[in-house]
């Protein structure tokens, strides 16, 4: 039912919108250290998942293929950048200028389709590119400098999606694969804090749960959005995903009272513009492709 797919897309989105309030629940940790536990957990909720999927012969076929291996380990590389930013970024405050990465991210995303595959963009799509740029610039001649965080995240999710093309590897079990790499990592690093974290022996019932939850709050709205991904239009999606920034947005200012300077919401306001320009030139090429067929 396509009523089902946008209600799953839309829900993923809001899910990774809403982030921000759930790390916020664990101010006392280190933001490796959550980083660690989100990894082990989610592979564990990931397990479960490709059972379910039935997604074991696409992770067989990776383990069989040192290029395609190779791929996953620089993805999982960049998941758990991109991972360690946002959560030490919410823990310090800085949620409207990650909200900022998510915004930029598509056009970021267009920009290394052209440099890795090749591909051409519209005058409409460069326009907004344009655009997205001056607003980048005019956040740089501010007080408060290059918008680093955001530029970080950006292209650190744009890089992932781009290795995450190649390894051609389905999205729940692309992430199990990616997890499972970092595992090992993860589980020494754990090991460490808790030998030298007084503080990781001594959490309560409610922090452990956070952790442990961790995983699956990573993985249902990954799961929701692979769903919805099948049937739901790419204009549409293109639309939707900016639900989840947003929401970030909204919630820095309203919620956690971050101060925006005039000079950096002049610089999202030029950024918006971007996204007005590249979303139509989504909706108009949907249409004009629906209109061939």
């Amino acid at each position: 039912m396509p009523s089902l797919s946008y209600l799953q897309a839309v829900l993923a989105y809001v899910l990774w919108g809403i982030f921000p309030l759930y790390w916020k629940l664990l101010p006392r940790e280190n933001s490796f250290e959550i980083i660690c536990h989100r990894i082990a957990w989610s592979l564990l909720t990931l397990v479960i998942c490709i059972s379910i999927v039935r997604q074991w012969k696409d992770v067989g076929a990776v383990l069989r293929d040192k290029k395609r291996l190779g791929l996953c380990c620089i993805a999982a590389c960049l998941i758990s950048i991109n991972w360690f930013v946002f959560i030490w970024a919410v823990q310090q405050k800085y949620v409207i200028e990650s909200s900022l990465g998510y915004f930029i991210n598509p056009m970021f995303n267009v920009v290394l389709g052209v440099i890795l595959f090749k591909e051409r963009l519209h005058p409409l799509q460069w326009l907004a590119v344009a655009i997205a740029a001056i607003g980048l610039l005019v956040m740089t001649a501010g007080n408060d400098g290059f918008p680093w965080l955001a530029v970080t995240l950006a292209t650190s999710f744009a890089l992932y999606a781009a290795v995450k093309k190649k390894t051609t590897l389905p999205a729940i079990a692309g992430l199990g694969m990616e997890t499972a790499i970092l595992l090992p990592i993860a589980l020494a690093a754990i090991a460490y804090f808790s030998y030298t974290n007084p503080q990781a022996s001594n959490r309560t019932s409610t922090e452990w749960g956070l952790l442990v939850f961790g995983g699956p709050i990573t993985t249902i709205p990954l799961v929701l959005f692979a769903a919805a991904a099948k049937k739901v239009p790419m204009a549409a999606m293109g639309m939707l995903q900016y639900i989840a920034p947003s929401l970030q947005f909204a919630f820095g200012v309203f919620l956690f009272h971050e101060v925006v300077s005039p000079q950096r919401l002049l610089g999202f306001g030029i950024v918006w513009l971007a996204l007005v320009v590249f979303t139509g030139y989504l909706i108009a090429s949907a249409r004009y492709q629906k209109k061939l067929t």
